[in-house]
């Protein structure tokens, strides 16, 4: 029989997770969906920037796809279980398209830093085309780092089955990695590209840099707001795990983590405000050019 506590912390948590990934899943779906509409229907000419919104679009699209799945696999706890290969191919969609989002924004930032800190440079660095091989390669990359995933079990129960996660150490010691190398790069870049906007403002009075500006912040704040308490939670419990932190924090940072989880799902919305920001800057760009 579960203990008391147990059971109110699984009710907590299914209540909290409803709370969030619902209204994430169905604002998120209607907000991608709009937008990638629209990058395909009234945006024909293809840059840099349009690339990456279009690859972090499909990430947040597949991401919510594995929310439906993820709650009903909590809901019915031990009594749901699905063919192995799909199951492990839902929670890859989860994780998987989390760290493609992360590496994304951390590519937009790099792109974003090449062209206002190295113009010159950006014309040899920057084109759709190396866009493009730079979202391949992230895909290439977070997909197979989910094999691992793969089990060889005849019946799984989805989104369950943490043990063999937390049991390879080298798995979430890789996603801290990916964290880490993603923040200060996002961090570095943001940093140095609004120092050098503010300046341009200074010396050349006039010069309307405020779009360049939002678009940086509100990649460095989702990024930093959605994303560094899982890592953070993350980093806790597996110290935890491995005897560094006392066994009688296990239960309260075990829930702390997957809040932190549900919450950094939110990212799927929040990505609208970098949506609307690029769109606003290629119309205007058009107009001036046009």
């Amino acid at each position: 029989m579960p203990h008391l506590n147990d059971t109110m912390e699984n009710e907590f948590l299914k209540t909290f997770q409803y709370v969030i990934h619902i209204p994430t899943f169905i604002l998120g779906l209607a907000i991608n969906s709009v937008a990638l509409s629209i990058l395909c229907l009234k945006l024909k000419n293809w840059t840099e920037s349009t690339i990456y919104m279009t690859n972090l679009i499909l990430s947040d699209l597949l991401l919510l796809c594995s929310l439906p799945f993820k709650m009903h696999a909590h809901q019915l706890g031990e009594g749901w279980y699905l063919d192995p290969n799909f199951c492990d191919f839902v929670e890859s969609l989860y994780f998987v398209n989390t760290y493609a989002t992360i590496l994304l924004i951390m590519l937009i930032s790099l792109d974003r830093y090449i062209a206002i800190r190295h113009p010159i440079l950006a014309r040899t660095l920057r084109s759709p085309k190396q866009a493009a091989i730079a979202c391949i390669i992230v895909w290439l990359c977070v997909w197979s780092a989910s094999i691992p995933n793969y089990s060889t079990t005849n019946f799984q129960q989805c989104f369950s089955n943490y043990a063999k996660f937390w049991d390879r150490g080298i798995i979430p010691l890789m996603m801290l990695a990916i964290f880490l190398i993603a923040a200060f790069t996002v961090i570095f870049c943001s940093i140095l590209i609004i120092r050098t906007l503010q300046r341009v403002v200074e010396e050349r009075e006039g010069i309307n840099m405020s779009t360049s500006m939002k678009i940086i912040s509100c990649n460095l704040v989702t990024f930093l707001l959605c994303f560094t308490p899982c890592h953070v939670a993350m980093l806790l419990y597996l110290l935890v795990r491995n005897n560094y932190i006392p066994d009688d924090y296990s239960a309260p940072l075990r829930v702390f983590l997957q809040i932190s989880q549900f919450l950094a799902t939110t990212n799927c919305c929040l990505d609208a405000m970098y949506y609307y920001l690029i769109v606003k800057e290629f119309w205007k760009s058009k107009i001036t050019n046009g």
